[in-house]
């Protein structure tokens, strides 16, 4: 019969999968499998020798253990076996879809080589490839937890990766692929097996798009995001066949070779918590189907299994490992391998039979953005629309692509090529989150010096998206705690590019005060509180670069907390000021940077005819430089702030204090008219990844020089003071947490525990 790319192929599986949905939660990387009963037309490839035997591959879903897929393939070469057909599922699927597509095992093998795992298996671009306004966000928020409002309610996503890189990452490989929708005309015909999740069925893709295809075989549930494939929602195809053995049959096979890479189930040892026995659980059943499949082979078939050990189905840094597992093991089998094998002249025809079609990149002649799933596709068109006329660009559709992601309000943000009427063009398909088009973000700050000053701030912030088709946003934030803050923005793109923006904001920020270090005692403790609203215009010709301007109105105060009243009374005064800023940013982690750039020039004048109190002005200045050899990373950096007129107007202030910014002193504790540091700080990563669960640990320290003075002609290298720090600190899902010792010239010293960023702003009100 003719097969769909959807295959739906039975309700066996359905009842099955019904008794233990309730265990998926449970899975995180070890699907489950039940066997599922079909027909499916055999194919035949019209160079096979008609005298041999019809051999087809099986490969077996196994997450990060798949990499010994690879091995097993390496000795197949070596020993000149011909392949007639694949059948994969889950990580089988994409070492199978490379190969069947014309990659050699060396190839696929150098390809999982350069991969960065942690990178490609993390949703959000890299920060350097992120609009100015995200890059800004990910400083202020600084990891924490997003959950959406959908219809009012609380909602969360169907997955913990969405699986945007690893989508784009499988069509850059499949690229010469592109134009081939039936899988029976790849070099080597291919089948995927997922399972859908609503109606508990198998299917199996045998045309279609074959990114898309491997990218749902793999999608383990809980761990990744279902795939909207037309009306079916796909996870990961080892919840229904884990080793299609049934599969490769259907497809005319006569001899299997079937490569095995499941985890084994655990000792009784390891059945120490509730998720251990519901894993357990899951892993029985799996293995149940699996040696039922596994007794249908016969004499003429082979099955391999590498011996694997504890090698965890996250632990895709331990592919290398793997793929030097599998390749023993089918080494191990050799004798049984050879019965397999054809002369040097029949191998030489399958492998001029097994080379990528041949391609060219070709003129995009149109951008089609799908409209149904999103509410922003005008600013995905606007960012595509400079590649119609052009040759495909792989590398700059996929910086569009991963900016246009990094905005926060897409799910995915899917491309293909297609041909229409001879022309070839790109398709986009946006899709907005499920779980939004509200989100609530959580994040905390947090410095504590263990001698009574501490500083903290539990920040909520509510984002509208979606409010205009170029991407308007509202804004709302709270803060609690030593910091409050109130901020609420109305943001909206403008232009034909969507590069120019318009925001209209109003803001309230109160926080302590300390004289002491000014005035040279414990004189006096002040709440210091700012309000304002304000209008803001900018340009950003370029992801790195922004200019602004901008107008503010409002009013600060000072209210005396302790200290004696007749000497110091509290102070009140208005404020209007315009000003313009000019913003670069490639910095590629706000956390623990290893390049890039960041650059903040800003001008502001407080003027009488704005109703200022007292005209002023200040420039603020600042830079960051971050490099890196080997595991050694350097950040460099500049910053000072200059005011003049306006003694009393604490805007115009910068502020220093706190690890890296003048160590040995307390957080935010050196507030003057005139500041400035330059730093270098040194960090090296100590804690190496073998899992994707690990958190990066670092250990490093920093070298300071900086002052502060009251008036711009007091400002001299003789009042700059010396300071350092050394520090132990981790990039965690709260942001970066460090935990370090400073000191600074004249015996001020200080320990601290900071979740914050070194990339701080001098602006500290």
């Amino acid at each position: 019969m003719q097969q769909t790319p959807l295959q739906p192929t039975g309700t066996a599986t359905r009842r099955r999968c019904s008794r233990w949905l309730f265990v998926l939660a449970a899975l995180a990387c070890a699907p489950l499998m039940a066997v599922a009963q079909t027909a499916t037309a055999p194919v035949d490839s019209a160079t096979r020798d008609p005298d041999r035997p019809r051999t087809c591959l099986v490969l077996g879903g196994g997450g990060a253990r798949g990499a010994a897929h690879i091995g097993v393939l390496k000795v197949l070469e070596r020993e000149r076996v011909p392949i007639d057909c694949i059948v994969g599922t889950s990580m089988g699927a994409v070492v199978g879809g490379l190969y069947a597509s014309g990659y050699t095992a060396d190839e696929i093998e150098a390809v999982l080589d350069r991969i960065d795992w942690a990178e490609v298996l993390r949703d959000k671009p890299p920060r350097d490839e992120r609009s100015m306004r995200r890059k800004e966000d990910d400083l202020r928020l600084l990891g924490g937890v997003e959950v959406g409002l959908s219809n009012g309610k609380i909602a969360f996503p169907q997955g913990l990766i969405q699986g945007q890189k690893l989508e784009m990452l499988l069509r850059r490989l499949l690229l010469p692929t592109w134009q081939v929708r039936d899988f029976d005309h790849l070099p080597i015909p291919f089948r995927a097996i997922a399972t859908d999740i609503v109606s508990g069925e198998k299917v199996v893709f045998a045309q279609g798009d074959l990114a898309l295809a491997i990218r749902a075989s793999m999608s383990v549930p809980g761990v990744f995001a279902p795939v909207r494939y037309e009306d079916h929602l796909l996870v990961d195809g080892g919840v229904v066949d884990n080793v299609p053995i049934d599969e490769a049959r259907r497809l005319g096979a006569q001899r299997l070779i079937v490569s095995r890479v499941g985890s084994p189930l655990m000792t009784e040892a390891q059945l120490d918590s509730p998720l251990a026995i519901s894993h357990q659980m899951a892993s029985v059943l799996m293995q149940r189907e699996v040696l039922a499949q596994l007794a249908t082979l016969g004499p003429q078939d082979l099955l391999i299994t590498p011996p694997l050990g504890d090698m965890g189905s996250q632990d895709f840094n331990r592919s290398p490992q793997a793929v030097g597992v599998g390749e023993q093991a089918a080494q191990a089998e050799v004798a049984a391998v050879r019965r397999f094998q054809v002369d040097d002249t029949r191998y030489a025809a399958f492998q001029r039979q097994h080379r990528p079609p041949a391609y060219e990149a070709p003129i995009v002649a149109f951008i089609d953005v799908l409209r149904d799933k999103t509410r922003t596709a005008r600013y995905i068109e606007q960012r595509l629309k400079p590649e119609v006329g052009q040759p495909l660009a792989p590398d700059r559709v996929e910086q569009n692509v991963a900016t246009a992601y990094g905005e926060g309000r897409y799910q995915q943000v899917q491309w293909r090529l297609e041909e229409r009427d001879g022309q070839q063009g790109l398709v986009l398909v946006p899709q907005d989150k499920r779980w939004g088009p509200d989100f609530l973000h959580f994040a905390l700050r947090l410095s504590d010096d263990f001698d009574g000053s501490s500083n903290y701030q539990l920040i909520t912030e509510l984002t509208r998206t979606g409010l205009s088709e170029q991407g308007a946003e509202l804004k709302l934030r709270v803060g609690l705690g030593e910091v409050e803050e109130a901020f609420a923005e109305y943001y909206r793109p403008f232009g034909s590019s969507g590069r120019h923006a318009l925001s209209t904001y109003a803001k309230y920020r109160a926080t302590d005060l300390d004289l002491a270090l000014m005035r040279g005692g414990a004189l006096a403790e002040f709440r210091y509180s700012q309000w304002l609203g304000g209008l803001r215009w900018a340009y950003s010709p370029h992801p790195d670069w922004e200019i602004a301007l901008f107008g503010e109105r409002g009013r600060e105060r000072l209210r005396l907390d302790v200290g004696n009243p007749t000497e110091l009374g509290n102070y009140r005064a208005d404020m209007g000021s315009v000003g313009w800023q000019l913003r670069h940013d490639s910095i590629d982690s706000s956390a623990f940077p290893s390049r890039g750039q960041r650059l903040s020039l800003t001008r502001q004048h407080y003027l009488d005819a704005l109703g200022t109190d007292n005209s002023a002005a200040v420039t603020r200045v600042q830079w960051d430089g971050a490099w890196a050899h080997g595991h050694n990373r350097w950040l460099g950096g500049l910053r000072a702030s200059s005011a003049h007129g306006g003694d009393d107007l604490l805007a115009t202030y910068g502020f220093l204090g706190g690890l890296g910014n003048l160590s040995g002193y307390p957080e935010e504790s050196i507030f003057a008219p005139q500041t400035a540091l330059a730093r270098v700080v040194y960090y090296r990563r100590v804690a190496h990844a073998d899992s994707l669960l690990t958190i990066p640990l670092y250990v490093g320290g920093s070298v300071e020089w900086g002052g502060f003075w009251q008036r711009r002609e007091d400002v001299s290298v003789d009042g700059m003071q010396t300071a350092g720090s050394l520090f132990v600190g981790a990039d965690t899902f709260l942001g970066p947490v460090f935990l370090g010792y400073g000191r600074a010239q004249g015996g001020h010293t200080s320990f601290y525990l900071t979740f914050g960023s070194l990339l701080r702003t001098l602006d500290g009100f």
